[in-house]
């Protein structure tokens, strides 16, 4: 009886199979890139009545699972996966239909997964449970089957987000917003929307992406220094080497108790006796701080000196060997500042400060708005099209720039990527205004509607109708960015090292125009409606 069923079940799965499913082929077979894709026999998804949210979550994910097929960009990435394989193996001409199966299979779960679990705004691990539990995620990220389900667990999912490099996501969206704008022979949109994507018309603005790093305190560094070489230590000696010294735990729990001295210092006593306070439980801490650097260095040498002593592989080392050389060259760095600011109550540029031995590319962005007087992040611009899609987004590398000096390097991206029909129009605020700026954007004969710093020059610029309603627009830009920051980015930024947060960024971008796009109106409704 058992087996009977389960054959009709397969056979019933036959005929329910329909071509919106993201694992099927929907494409030529004479593709290379398809000589191996196989259709699967899949699950169909519950029905399920009485919930208007998971209704319009269900459409979403069904239009995006259509923009990433429509689009390119599934078959982008998959194309990419499978050249990589190639040059990885010089000598061989043609992948088998199985290594080419399994690449395609792994591509299309990589993005998939990825999207939507920044749509879900959820952690690797919450978002792994989340795939387990429902039948509409493991529909889209293809993790359905007829029998076991497994699905992927939070380090592939982590492996999945930081293997594709930040360069091929933003190509990704590029192809996402050169489909969005393009119009088929008979009128209609590439990608079965009511109305091509307009992509002449730019908002830009700026704004802070913070990073997942506490307070920036100067001897709150020490403490950290020393937690993270003693804990290096550890693992060195718990794999079998080992030189004379005190309990590494002492160290920690002896920069603990100097750092409660000094936050009880700036509750209790007054005016110099404060002071007085802070700097001699600053002087402890250096003292502690200072020791842990030479034990540090005692075995960083010896590790590389006696890695056949331990049983660590060279690959092991290799991080702990990193990990010890950036937090020593750090440590006196550190040490000096928090003299500098502590004891000789000197002022230390922001240029020079060191926020975070964890984020050293952290910079201090004031932005004086109530409630965000001071941030502690990356500089991030934002491009905006009139239908709310980002069509640049640049983590700043550099430090906090003027925002002036932004312009005009990020519509030479924009142009890069999508042709110069991009941009023909750009709006910004007045921190986006100089006679530079003017002159080049009018060199390239594009419509200048920078808000000026001149007040005579701002009305001049306002009585204009058009002018006008583009600034009046330009509030939408701010709430986007708000939206960007708390859906997509979070509050901070989850990732660590600055290549990996440029990339998320990237991931997210991407996420984000997938969600606008799936809820934009699509030919059939606009035609239904009218």
């Amino acid at each position: 009886m058992i087996w009977s069923y389960r054959r009709m079940s397969i056979v019933y799965c036959k005929h329910i199979a329909t071509s919106d499913d993201p694992f099927m082929s929907q494409t030529p077979i004479s593709h290379p890139s398809h000589l191996a894709e196989q259709q699967r026999i899949r699950l169909p998804l519950p029905i399920v009545q009485g919930n208007r949210d998971y209704q319009e979550r269900e459409n979403l994910l069904r239009r995006m699972n259509d923009l990433l097929v429509s689009s390119g960009v599934e078959q982008e990435l998959v194309q990419h996966d499978i050249q990589c394989a190639l040059r990885a193996a010089p000598g061989q001409a043609e992948l088998t239909d199985r290594r080419r199966s399994t690449i395609q299979t792994y591509a299309k779960r990589t993005l998939r997964c990825t999207v939507a679990r920044i749509l879900s705004n959820q952690s690797h691990r919450q978002f792994s449970a989340h795939v387990a539990e429902s039948p509409l995620l493991q529909w889209f990220c293809g993790y359905d089957a007829l029998e076991v389900i497994r699905v992927p667990s939070k380090s592939t999912l982590q492996r999945m987000e930081s293997s594709i490099p930040q360069e091929l996501l933003s190509q990704l969206n590029a192809i996402l917003m050169h489909q969005a704008g393009q119009v088929s022979e008979d009128g209609q949109s590439a990608l079965g929307l009511a109305e091509p994507i307009d992509l002449s018309l730019i908002w830009m603005d700026a704004t802070c992406a913070q990073l997942d790093i506490h307070y920036p305190t100067d001897w709150a560094l020490l403490r950290d220094g020393t937690r993270s070489i003693m804990r290096a230590i550890m693992v060195i000696r718990r794999h079998g080497l080992k030189r004379r010294m005190p309990d590494p735990t002492k160290f920690i729990a002896a920069m603990n108790q100097q750092a409660m001295a000094m936050s009880g210092a700036s509750r209790r006593g007054r005016g110099g006796d404060k002071a007085k306070a802070r700097k001699r439980a600053l002087r402890a801490m250096k003292r502690v701080a200072k020791k842990v650097v030479r034990h540090g260095e005692r075995y960083l040498n010896a590790l590389r000196r006696s890695l056949d002593q331990t049983d660590l592989s060279e690959a092991e080392a290799a991080v702990i060997i990193n990990r010890l050389v950036k937090y020593l060259e750090m440590m006196p760095m550190a040490i000096h500042q928090a003299h500098e600011r502590i004891i000789g109550e000197r002022v230390v540029p922001n240029d020079e400060k060191i926020l975070s031995l964890y984020e050293p590319h952290a910079e201090v962005y004031v932005r004086g708005k109530a409630g965000a007087d001071t941030e502690f992040g990356l500089q991030l611009l934002l491009s905006e099209s009139a239908e709310g899609l980002i069509v640049d987004c640049h983590l700043v590398p550099e430090g906090i720039q003027s925002d002036s000096t932004l312009l005009m390097p990020a519509i030479k991206r924009m142009r890069a990527a999508l042709g110069e029909s991009v941009a023909s129009t750009v709006v910004t605020d007045r921190g986006f205004s100089s006679a530079a700026n003017s002159d080049a954007l009018k060199a390239l004969d594009i419509v200048d509607s920078t808000l000026p710093r001149n007040s005579g020059a701002m009305q001049k610029m306002l009585a204009s109708s058009t002018h006008r309603a583009l600034h009046r627009r330009r509030a939408q830009t701010e709430a986007r960015i708000g939206i960007f920051k708390a859906n997509f980015l979070g509050d901070q930024l989850p990732t660590k090292g600055l290549v990996a947060q440029q990339r998320y960024v990237a991931w997210a971008a991407l996420s984000h125009n997938l969600w606008v796009l799936g809820r934009l109106d699509v030919a059939e409704a606009a035609a239904e409606a009218a």
